[in-house]
């Protein structure tokens, strides 16, 4: 069935559309009560923000906190530093992720600790102290020189011929020499005078024995060679003694012309060898100080030494034999108190282990009271040439002698204008208190930061008499003497 269309109009009251208009172009401002419609033409009518708007901005403040601890925890979830992914991990209690943190801040707090104590001794000591991996050449690095000395301090028949007919200036000496009495205690004031140390010396070289008697024999390097040519007399705290391999003395003192000691002679070519600068450039292969040629007894030194035994009177030890000492080619040695004793019929072999400090030239940037070591250029000394400890401690023995008594023993550094101790001295170097007070300005000498020391392992057979009868023969020798 077909109708016809009906249009159904429905029409509001206009001031009931107006009224409705009217409500949703107005905000409600508690404050006043009063409508004001939320677009303003007029510029000058003051816009007044709900509480609404105040609260979307604390949202945004919220968000970012959210944001930050969104992202703090999945730094610790993903974290590899051990612990802290139990920090952020939502299923563990609050106890245990607080033990984990607690755990990591007490981690941080042992590794704070160690690293500001390592801190600390790195600017105490800042150097470091390693094993050079490197192996060093025997071509730079030059045979140790060696001093020996007989413990015999008097030839038997000399002792025996001074006792004799000998002034009482030599019955004196020979006594000092003996005897375990003070100097003081033996010469009267009279013959004190007259024992200075010229005729002390002529003394000594005269009682003792030389080293063309010491020395029989002598190979180096597995050539036979002259005894002379290879060591020279030199006068130590021990006496008269021989040694081997120690520079030349132009290239160990810094005035060699003035020094008042024994003529000696060395082999040629010198060269100017220090621990610190080595070998130089152009320095010839047989340059002396010597090098070894090899590892082994065929490229060290042999020596066949006489202690003439039935020549002792009176000895430093309880013993016969011999006192050696090895050292640095630059330094002058003290063997009465350091020397290794070797006994008279024996065979003993040494084996010589260097010990070599080397520091980097970086260092010298470091202050000397933090590395503790002085580089030759940083101290001069008076009388040596090449800083090392021994000669610092050597010359300031020296200086502090020349102080007390205004003279130095025979064995240290000295020129011709210093006056050496004779026995008038003797109250005076003999007390030992105000010596000892003087030495301690030595502990101001420092170790060289670049030093060449050597150590020895000594091993002793006695000799077989059927071995060495052929060796004897050669050295016109009986077999019961040599033995």
């Amino acid at each position: 069935m077909i109708h016809p269309r009906k249009d159904f109009n429905f029409i509001r009251p206009r001031k009931s559309i107006d009224k409705h208009i009217n409500k949703q172009n107005l905000w409600v401002h508690e404050t006043h009560q009063e409508l004001t419609p939320w677009y303003v033409w007029d510029t000058k009518i003051p816009i007044s923000r709900s509480k609404s708007e105040e609260r979307l901005g604390n949202g945004t403040y919220r968000q970012t906190i959210k944001s930050f601890s969104r992202d703090l925890r999945e730094y610790l979830l993903t974290s590899t530093l051990h612990g802290l992914r139990y920090i952020g991990e939502k299923k563990l209690t609050w106890f245990e992720r607080f033990f984990w943190l607690a755990a990591f801040l007490f981690s941080l707090i042992c590794a704070g600790f160690f690293i500001l104590n390592v801190y600390a001794k790195w600017r105490l000591s800042p150097m470091i102290v390693s094993i050079n991996p490197e192996n060093m050449g025997l071509n730079n690095l030059p045979f140790p020189a060696i001093t020996i000395c007989n413990v015999n301090q008097a030839k038997k028949t000399v002792a025996q011929r001074y006792i004799r007919t000998g002034t009482s200036i030599d019955k004196k000496l020979l006594e000092s020499l003996c005897s375990t009495h003070n100097d003081s205690d033996i010469f009267e004031d009279n013959i004190a005078e007259s024992a200075d140390w010229e005729y002390t010396r002529s003394f000594l070289i005269n009682i003792t024995q030389q080293c063309n008697e010491m020395l029989t024999s002598c190979r180096w390097n597995s050539n036979v060679m002259s005894c002379q040519d290879l060591f020279n007399a030199q006068l130590t705290d021990e006496g008269l003694c021989c040694t081997f391999n120690v520079v030349h003395r132009d290239k160990m003192f810094r005035n060699p012309k003035e020094l008042n000691d024994l003529n000696l002679t060395f082999p040629l070519p010198a060269v100017d060898w220090t621990p610190e600068g080595g070998y130089p450039p152009n320095a010839p292969e047989n340059g002396f100080p010597w090098k070894p040629k090899g590892v082994g007894t065929k490229h060290g030194l042999t020596l066949v030494l006489d202690a003439n035994v039935a020549e002792y009177y009176c000895a430093s030890t309880e013993s016969a034999g011999f006192k050696i000492v090895m050292h640095n080619p630059t330094e002058t040695p003290k063997i009465a108190n350091l020397g290794e004793i070797f006994g008279p019929g024996m065979e003993a072999r040494v084996i010589i282990q260097p010990r070599i400090l080397d520091a980097q030239s970086d260092l010298q940037y470091i202050e000397i009271n933090k590395r503790l070591c002085l580089f030759s250029d940083e101290k001069e000394l008076l009388f040596y040439r090449t800083y090392t400890l021994k000669n610092c401690e050597m010359e300031c023995e020296a200086n502090a002698m020349l102080d007390l008594c205004e003279c130095v023993f025979y064995y240290m550094p000295k020129n011709k204008s210093t006056r050496v101790c004779g026995k008038a001295d003797a109250k005076c170097y003999e007390n030992s208190t105000q010596f000892q007070e003087k030495k301690r300005v030595c502990e101001d000498c420092m170790p060289a930061c670049t030093e060449i020391s050597f150590f020895e392992r000594i091993t002793t057979a006695p000799l077989s008499r059927a071995l060495v009868r052929n060796l004897a023969w050669k050295l016109n020798k009986t077999t019961d003497y040599f033995v």
